[in-house]
């Protein structure tokens, strides 16, 4: 079958862009999309292969054409401009039509399908956030932007309102400090005496999630707090349910509190975290524009649980990491599985946020993560397609929490933020290292090459990759430590220490 799907590069335009694109996907599929055979009529018994689809984009309201081309067959992430002038900015998105077929034979075999596209008069004050339906980041702007979107990589930490925060400016600058750019403090607007706190988060430049977890049920209280955040300076996004699935949420109550969240402040979009491997994931996960996914793997016991003194298998039990191993490949198993329903789901892929595990103090687990092991979760979530790091929870100033800020000082600037944000990672598998995982990111004449090491034990033996370009030179390694040197077209390390963790950047 042909799949052909239609989206927005960017998830909102806004009047003072002239300019916006689609993306069209056309691949065949053994389980979505329309029969598709590879011949059309092309004269008196004639054939010809059916190896480009032809279409156009049109407005539903008034049938105005906004894109006509073509693509290949069996292509995806094909990207088409148009013209944003002739549409009126306004609050409510206009439906796109997608009419696709082959150019010598529109009867014989013909595509539909649909698409929102939000172009939104620009704002004049707080922030406005969108995501890149291409390669998943976001891109912000707001007054200190000048109102020009900016790409961001979130990096941070859950954080308590009453613990760490404690209400106290120094602390939430001591936090910025540490090299963090966003954060989700745990509590909101009806809890009580927190307009000083999201003032001081505002005032020192620091995007935050706001955190609607024990009042998104109540779509009257989500409602009146709307207008309390959504011009803030440095809001970033709505978070709504935490771990629906674990607490078995009724399965429609995402959706509602997105809907009522997109129809009154289409400005930023909306996120929740799942807790489980797969449990209603479709359901839940329709109520966000991204996912967040938070398996604990270090310090459990994968059979037992400590906390409930029970057995744990597929159905029963809680260990702490649903259907984990207790290892740290439990965190990359997850983001590719969440990937994997997107597109088991046949729908465009909603970006995944990694939420990795900190100094948690319950006794579900058995210890805290090392420093070590906290980099190569952090790498691992990078090379299977996390746009963002935000760990549970930051309660003091500890070495741990002062490793998960070396990380983000270096991910959420020039020039590894260009390749996490720019392009999608092409995993590197070699058959001798089972326990080593790569991948490369390409961004103009440049490649950077990501690796986390996760044996504990370190090797004498060669690592050798081979590039997809021919590298003239080794420009920085941003991240580790490693040896790297190149020869021919392959990135060579002269042996590895256990959980070795580095970005490399090769220049063509």
């Amino acid at each position: 079958m042909l799949h052909v799907q239609l989206t927005t590069r960017h998830s909102i335009y806004v009047s003072s862009e002239n300019t916006g694109e689609i993306i069209v996907d056309a691949g065949l599929s053994y389980t979505h999309g329309a029969p598709y055979t590879n011949k059309t009529p092309a004269g008196y018994n004639e054939t010809l292969p059916f190896d480009t689809l032809q279409f156009d984009v049109r407005l539903e309201e008034n049938n105005e054409p906004l894109v006509t081309a073509d693509v290949a067959i069996n292509t995806t992430a094909n990207l088409f401009q148009c013209d944003l002038r002739t549409l009126g900015p306004r609050l409510t998105p206009y439906n796109l039509v997608l009419y696709g077929a082959p150019v010598t034979s529109y009867p014989n075999q013909s595509y539909t399908t649909t698409t929102e596209l939000y172009y939104l008069p620009e704002k004049t004050n707080g922030s406005t956030v969108k995501i890149d339906n291409l390669d998943g980041g976001m891109l912000v702007a707001n007054t200190a932007s000048n109102h020009t979107f900016e790409p961001f990589l979130p990096f941070g930490f859950y954080t308590s309102c009453d613990g760490y925060l404690n209400y106290s400016l120094a602390n939430v600058t001591t936090y910025k400090d540490l090299g963090f750019n966003a954060i989700n403090p745990v509590c909101a607007y009806p809890d009580g005496g927190l307009t000083d706190l999201f003032n001081w988060v505002n005032s020192v430049g620091l995007w935050y999630q706001y955190d609607m977890r024990n009042y998104y049920l109540n779509l009257s209280s989500v409602k009146q707090q709307i207008p309390l955040v959504k011009d803030e300076e440095y809001f970033l996004s709505w978070y709504t349910a935490d771990e629906p699935d674990g607490t078995e949420d009724a399965l429609n109550r995402t959706s509602l509190a997105y809907d009522l969240l997109k129809r009154e402040d289409p400005y930023h979009p909306t996120s929740l975290v799942l807790n489980c491997y797969n449990f209603h994931f479709d359901q839940y996960a329709s109520g966000a524009d991204y996912i967040m996914t938070d398996p604990y793997p270090i310090g459990i016991k994968a059979t037992w649980s400590r906390r409930w003194n029970t057995t744990v298998n597929e159905t029963y039990g809680d260990c702490g990491c649903d259907d984990c191993v207790g290892e740290l490949r439990d965190v990359s198993r997850r983001l590719d599985a969440f990937f994997d329903y997107q597109d088991w789901l046949g729908k465009s892929q909603k970006p995944l946020w990694s939420v990795l595990q900190g100094s948690i103090r319950e006794d579900y687990w058995a210890r805290d993560p090392t420093i070590e092991e906290t980099w190569a979760m952090q790498v691992l979530s990078f090379i299977h397609r996390a746009e963002a790091i935000m760990s549970w929870d930051f309660h003091a100033v500890t070495p741990l929490n002062r490793a998960h800020g070396e990380m983000a000082k270096v991910v959420t600037q020039s020039p590894v933020s260009d390749f996490l944000l720019g392009s999608q990672p092409t995993q590197i598998s070699l058959e001798n290292f089972d326990l080593l995982e790569a991948a490369y990111w390409r961004v103009g004449n440049q490649l950077m090459v990501g690796i986390a090491n996760m044996d504990y034990v370190g090797t004498t033996e060669p690592v050798s990759y081979d590039l997809p370009i021919s590298a003239s030179g080794i420009a920085s390694q941003p991240w580790g430590s490693v040896g790297w040197e190149l020869l021919n077209k392959s990135l060579i390390a002269r042996g590895l220490e256990g959980l070795a963790t580095s970005f490399v950047i090769l220049d063509e």
